[in-house]
Parts: C-alpha cells; sequence; structure tokens
C-alpha cells in the first residue's frame, strides 16, 4: 500500500474510531441517565431551584415542594424522550413526594426545542452506527494489507493533542459563547432554545448550561476509554487474522 494512501486510511480509522466511540459512550451514559443524580449534588442543582423556582414567572412555584427523587425522574423522562423522537414531552407532569400530581413541567417553547434535540440526537445515533460499521470494515481492510493500526500510546497522544488544541480553542473563545453559538448555527432560528431560570423549570432543574459541562466531560472520559478498548480489540484481531494468512 503507497505511503500516501496508508496515511489517509490510518487518518480516516481515527477518526471513524473516534466517532464510534462516541456513540458507544453516549449509549452507555445514557443508560444510567448521564450521571444526573451525582452531578445532582455536585453542581449543587438544589440551590438552583430553591432560588429560582419561587420566581417563577409561569406560576409553577409549587415545584419547590417536589424532592430529589422527583427530580431525578423528571430529568430521566427527558433524556428518555429525546432519544425517541420527542415522545411523550407534553405529558410530563410533576408530583410532591406523596404522589399528588402537581402541574405541567415543560413549557410550549420548551417542547419545541427539545423536539428540535431529539432530531439532531436521532442524527448523531445515525452517523455513530455507520462510523462503527466504517471502523470496523476499514480495521479489516488495514489487517488485509498487512497494516497494522496505530498503537495504543501512539493513538492516545494524537488524541490528546487534539483534545488540548481543541480545549485551548475552547478557553480561547469562551466556552458559554461557544455553546451559545453552537446553538444559534444548529437550531432553526425561530425556535427559542435559550430560557431564563424563572421561566422554566426545565432549565434549573437541568442548571443549564452547568449539567451539560458535567455530562461532556464524562462522556469525553468515556469515550476515550471506549476508543482505547476498541483499538486493542483491533489490533488483537489484525494480528490473528495476518496469522492466519502466514500459516
Amino acid at each position: 500500500m503507497p505511503r500516501a494512501v496508508r496515511g489517509l486510511a490510518i487518518a480516516a480509522y481515527g477518526l471513524l474510531l473516534w466517532l464510534a466511540a462516541l456513540w458507544l459512550a453516549w449509549l452507555l451514559l445514557a443508560k444510567v441517565d448521564f450521571l444526573y443524580p451525582m452531578a445532582y449534588r455536585l453542581i449543587d442543582i438544589p440551590a438552583t431551584l430553591n432560588t429560582f423556582v419561587p420566581q417563577n414567572r409561569h406560576g409553577r412555584q409549587d415545584f419547590i415542594r417536589t424532592d430529589a427523587a422527583e427530580h431525578a425522574r423528571l430529568f430521566a423522562a427527558i433524556a428518555e424522550a429525546v432519544r425517541h423522537g420527542g415522545q411523550g414531552l407534553e405529558g410530563l407532569r410533576y408530583h410532591d413526594p406523596q404522589g399528588r400530581e402537581l402541574g405541567r413541567l415543560l413549557t410550549a417553547d420548551e417542547v419545541t426545542h427539545l423536539r428540535d434535540v431529539a432530531h439532531l440526537i436521532e442524527t448523531g445515533e445515525r452517523a455513530g452506527l455507520l462510523a462503527l460499521a466504517g471502523w470496523g470494515g476499514l480495521a479489516l481492510l488495514l489487517s488485509l494489507g498487512r497494516v497494522p493500526v496505530p498503537q495504543a500510546g501512539r493513538l492516545l497522544a494524537g488524541s490528546l493533542a487534539g483534545l488540548a488544541l481543541l480545549a485551548g480553542a475552547l478557553l480561547a473563545l469562551g466556552p458559554v459563547e461557544v455553546f451559545y453559538a453552537w446553538h444559534r448555527w444548529v437550531f432553526p432560528p425561530d425556535h427559542p432554545w435559550f430560557f431564563y431560570y424563572q421561566d422554566s423549570l426545565m432549565s434549573s432543574l437541568m442548571q443549564a448550561p452547568n449539567l451539560f459541562g458535567f455530562i461532556g466531560a464524562l462522556w469525553l472520559g468515556a469515550s476515550l476509554m471506549l476508543l482505547l478498548a476498541l483499538n486493542v480489540m483491533a489490533r488483537q484481531a489484525g494480528r490473528i487474522l495476518m496469522q492466519r494468512r502466514s500459516s
């Protein structure tokens, strides 16, 4: 295999591997509700709720009567809904600790926004599945061409260097500014996506955007571990395949 083609193939392998690892990590974190109960304590979401729920401008001050278990249930319900086309968002109701229904959680604008999020997630999950299939096929082709996939140390070093560059750019531009710019670019311009805590139980419940930073860090860490694990699998499978072809 010519050196230039080999280099392009290795670069494509790394890109597809990262996309596949991100997708698999996302699926795993979704199974544990993105560790919301841990973030709930770590970033002190109760303090946000205690401060802003009494100020709610939609008359939903009674949300203050809900407890941590209800908050975790509601977040899990939203997370489940946005992974299934936004189904059930309008029907989300919050309850007091005795199980009495108190009110509707989401406003119409929030439902619209979460449906936009659901569409984005659906697209991302399809891309992740395709990336996993492409990575597996490319790893097989590299093995058949007797081209070893990158060693773990080299892959890790390249990944950390790329992440350091991204982190530097993010810090230089400002994480919050990047977060807002990304929303303006991704979502329809006539669909609201910014909600003040005083107007949104959802935003208070998630302490947005702080919770997303927590989830992003978890996602990145889990993706990196899966990246290395998948690469080890590919190297082992490639080594076995090469040995069988040589014998």
